[in-house]
């Protein structure tokens, strides 16, 4: 597997590290793909009771790698197929598989990243972290549209019609994360709960998570994430002018100066 993404047991703990620290640790097709092979792989490993995916350096992850989406040929049909088989499988395998899955969060969470966070039992953060999906700022959709599952209709809707990023304590208030801690303590907190969970009953931990999950799948979260990945393809056949403009600029110049464009063109429209 890639180097990009690390695996690393200690004891009964099992950590899946995200380690493209010259990026960000964005996020792309082949580190989904290791994600997932390493989930299974602690899954299935008798001596692991508890996983924690985490991110090196400066973050948790700042998003799926732009350079990697505006590069990509597929069409929406192969853009489906890749989602589901590697993306998405992965951030199902977390939900599905035996073992409590800790997801530790610092720096930024943004797109792929925090969709990727979400499906994990915990979700423990620093209180100073950004938390959020901003793709639709780029004109790009949520793939994985778990959000409103977690935070309710009137904080998904704002999160995700605006892209507009949360903090640690918002995300915790609103029901998007578990916990949050200062950052100096995020890493004891971490341990001290794995280290809480490791000591209960393996079988029964299986059973009550699965038994937990099963009552959101009984009201419709996988079909409705399932049939949203359909729609969202839709994306890729739509266009306006200043979306165009927006990709221009961002393959030319990078995404800063895109939004910086987008904002000085909206502010102008406005003052008309």
């Amino acid at each position: 597997m890639g180097s990009h993404v690390l695996y690393e047991k200690k004891g009964y703990k099992a950590y899946i590290i995200l380690n493209k620290q010259e990026k960000l640790n964005a996020l792309e097709g082949e580190m989904y793909h290791d994600i997932l092979g390493y989930l299974k792989e602690a899954d299935q490993d008798k001596d692991i009771r508890v996983v924690i995916l985490k991110g090196a350096g400066r973050c948790f992850s700042a998003g799926y790698d732009i350079t990697a989406e505006m590069n990509m040929t597929l069409t929406p049909m192969e853009e489906r197929n890749a989602v589901q088989g590697h993306a998405n499988a992965a951030r199902w395998q977390m939900w599905d598989m035996g073992k409590p899955v800790i997801c530790q969060v610092h720096g930024y969470c943004l797109g792929g990243a925090c969709e990727l966070m979400m499906p994990a039992d915990y979700v423990i953060a620093s209180e100073d972290c950004q938390l959020g999906e901003p793709q639709i700022q780029f004109g790009a959709a949520s793939v994985f549209l778990m959000v409103p599952w977690l935070t309710g209709l009137r904080k998904g809707k704002e999160m995700m019609l605006t892209g507009e990023k949360i903090n640690g304590k918002e995300a915790e208030a609103c029901g998007l994360i578990t916990k949050a801690v200062p950052l100096d303590d995020l890493e004891s907190y971490v341990e001290a709960l794995a280290d809480k969970l490791i000591k209960m009953p393996p079988e029964i931990i299986s059973i009550q998570k699965w038994g937990i999950n099963r009552q959101f799948e009984a009201m419709g979260i996988r079909t409705g994430l399932g049939v949203w990945v359909d729609y969202s393809m839709f994306f890729r056949y739509m266009t306006t002018p200043e979306i165009e403009e927006f990709s221009r600029i961002s393959a030319e110049k990078g995404v800063k100066a895109a939004l910086k464009w987008r904002d000085e063109y909206f502010a102008a429209k406005t003052k008309d």
